[in-house]
């Protein structure tokens, strides 16, 4: 019980009472004992009263008094409330109403919108601020809201933070808390989110690109979650243009994530409204998860490819008459003879394109075993073709052969293409009477050029059925970045097995090593089926780059095509004159509208080492289609694209 007197308030406990007055007698029996004994003299006597004063002031404090003053201020107290807004705030698991299932953000959002908040906003200032993190929603950052607010917050007087407390960016949280104990603000936290996940299969991740080409296969990237405890089995659906085109069946243990690739070759040219979607199975908390939309555009091109090679080996002829065989191929070919001029005739070059004008007209070029020499390849050709393949998209496939002529050009140019180092003690490659075989790696099992055999025939089982090859060009290894998709299947080096079909990325473009000239046997008892496809694939994965956005003259190519939100998107645009030159002097200018329709302006500067092309870059700030219009202004002529960020 509390008593006001005035601005005084007194704790009035029936203890405090009992315990003040049991004092105060004990002191006036013990004090009028003493004055007694000193036959009751005065000083004794004032002593004692200063001693009773003493005791009386102690058992007022009892009463804890204390003086209340009423300040008004004009300025109102500040109560922050703090929502996190990451991409994992948007996982659907809170049952709050009892029927309906909602995101931890929605029920975030339901907190600062409830009566209860409102009311404050009657005797203080209520801030309500959304975060996540300075790399976007794919992360969260619960330290630096915090920080700033302290610093920028001159009356904070509470701090309200709801989050589902996945911190995974930036600086612990719990560094602040002796600022705020300093601070005098108290900090409270609302939990959103189940502790375990509800039973479901979804379909978390999807990706593809927005265009192949006629006859080049179509790969989708997925990742599905099973949150049951137990294992899954359900059906894996590619629908194109509302018609089923593909389904696997899928496999999930309990509580883990599975991801792989899915192919389509499509039929015909033109565009198709794309599905993913996940069969659902019985037990699904929600099925709106289970697919993913997206759409493709199929072009047909006449793909530019050039052949150069010394001798008319068996590979040479071969991989000729199956691309010449191609209605999506058109072939040029160059072939040295050292000993003899260079050969003459329909599809062929007299000499190697002198001026780099007229080699990047090329989409892929095949460099057999040809070297630095007088009667083949100068130093300036090399210059011609690095250039081709890192800064205008092109393909390049290296096919090295017996004479070992290709080791030359690891000092030129094009050695920093190669994605193998060439074991240069054996020049002449690697003999053997028996014949050895492609031996897939795992990366190789998955990637789609490796992808040749029939409906239902495992791949790694097919490649050891193909039929075998005598020779191999000797190598240590592969150089950092480059992926193995096949090793010898009986050599090995100090550095593992050997590789004996290699891809790589290069600046713009992508490079492939093939150690072996016997691709042409596989031709043994079914003619071109095999030899035809693998040909086919190679050369249309390697010109996909430069047909990614073609308009007016004008490539304009992304880095990564299918970026992730928050990535940075290197940006390329190859601008060609009426003739199909390089543009030596032009203006671009561009624009990008991001998913959440804001509008941004690209700088693109003139690339230094090549004529044509203007670089630029742009962040991926949220998931969804991003847009970007690149205008060249010496000839009016316009190019869009739209990327779609994950």
């Amino acid at each position: 019980m509390n008593f006001n007197l005035e601005n005084w308030n007194f704790d009035t406990q029936s203890f405090n009472w009992l315990l003040a007055l049991v004092c105060i007698f004990i002191g006036l029996f013990l004090s009028f004992k003493a004055w007694k004994r000193a036959d009751k003299k005065r000083l004794v006597g004032f002593w004692e009263i200063f001693r009773i004063f003493i005791l009386f002031l102690f058992c007022f404090t009892l009463f804890d008094p204390q003086r209340i003053e009423i300040v008004r201020s004009e300025i109102k107290p500040q109560i922050l409330f703090l929502v996190d807004e990451s991409m994992s705030m948007e996982t659907i698991d809170i049952n709050s109403t009892g029927q309906n299932l909602n995101s931890r953000i929605e029920f975030a959002r339901s907190i600062i919108k409830h009566s209860l908040v409102k009311e404050l906003e009657a005797n203080a200032t209520v801030i309500k601020q959304f975060f996540s993190s300075s790399k976007g929603k794919t992360r969260t950052n619960l330290h630096d809201p915090i920080q700033n607010s302290l610093s920028e917050l001159k009356n904070l007087r509470a701090l309200v933070m709801i989050t589902d407390g996945d911190e995974n960016f930036g600086p612990p949280a719990a560094q602040l808390a002796n600022r705020l104990r300093n601070s005098s603000v108290p900090a409270f936290t609302i939990f959103t989110g189940s502790n375990q996940a509800l039973p479901d299969l979804e379909l978390e991740r999807s990706w593809a690109p927005s265009f192949t080409l006629k006859e080049e296969k179509l790969i989708v990237g997925w990742r599905i979650k099973n949150s049951f405890p137990d294992t899954k089995e359900s059906v894996l659906i590619l629908s194109a243009n509302d018609k089923v085109v593909k389904s696997i069946p899928i496999k999930i243990k309990g509580s883990e994530r599975k991801s792989g690739n899915l192919s389509w070759l499509p039929p015909m040219e033109g565009n198709y409204r794309m599905e993913l979607k996940i069969k659902n199975i019985k037990g699904e908390s929600f099925s709106q998860n289970n697919h993913k939309k997206f759409k493709l555009r199929v072009d047909r091109k006449i793909l530019k490819v050039l052949i150069i090679e010394s001798y008319p080996r068996w590979e040479y002829r071969f991989l000729k008459n199956a691309l010449q065989r191609d209605p999506g191929v058109e072939v040029k070919s160059l072939l040295f003879h050292p000993e003899m001029p260079n050969a003459k005739g329909e599809n062929y070059l007299p000499a190697f394109p002198s001026e780099k004008k007229d080699l990047i007209k090329f989409d892929v070029v095949f460099l057999g075993d040809v070297g630095l020499s007088k009667q083949e390849m100068n130093r300036d050709h090399c210059t011609h073709l690095n250039d081709l393949i890192t800064n205008h998209a092109g393909g390049l496939v290296f096919l090295p052969g017996r004479r070992g002529r290709q080791l030359s050009l690891t000092e030129s140019p094009l050695g920093k293409l190669l994605p193998v180092v060439y074991d240069q003690g054996n020049p002449q490659g690697l003999g053997t009477i028996n014949p050895a075989q492609f031996e897939l790696t795992d990366r190789g099992m998955k990637h789609w050029l490796t992808q040749l055999r029939g409906t239902g025939e495992p791949n790694r089982d097919f490649w050891n059925k193909l039929p075998g090859f005598h020779w191999a060009a000797m190598v240590e290894k592969s150089k950092p970045g480059a992926e193995v998709l096949a090793t010898h299947s009986n050599f090995s080096s100090k550095w593992g097995k050997m590789p004996i079909l290699v891809i790589r990325h290069h600046g713009a473009g992508k490079v492939l090593f093939l150690g072996s000239d016997a691709a042409w046997r596989w031709r043994k008892g079914v003619e071109d089926k095999y030899h035809y496809r693998f040909w086919s694939q190679i050369v249309r994965w390697m010109a996909h780059g430069r047909y990614q956005a073609q308009q007016s003259g004008i490539r304009l190519l992304s880095d990564p095509e299918i970026p992730n939100e928050g990535d940075e998107v290197f940006l390329r645009c190859i601008v060609m004159d009426q003739a199909g030159f390089p543009l030596e002097d032009g203006q671009i200018e561009a624009t990008a509208m991001h998913p959440n329709g804001v509008t941004e302006k690209l700088d693109f500067t003139l690339d230094p080492e090549s004529t044509g092309i203007f670089l630029s870059s742009i962040f991926a700030e949220s998931p969804g289609p991003l847009s970007i219009q690149v205008n060249e202004l010496s000839e009016n002529r316009k190019i869009r694209t739209q990327l779609s960020v994950i």
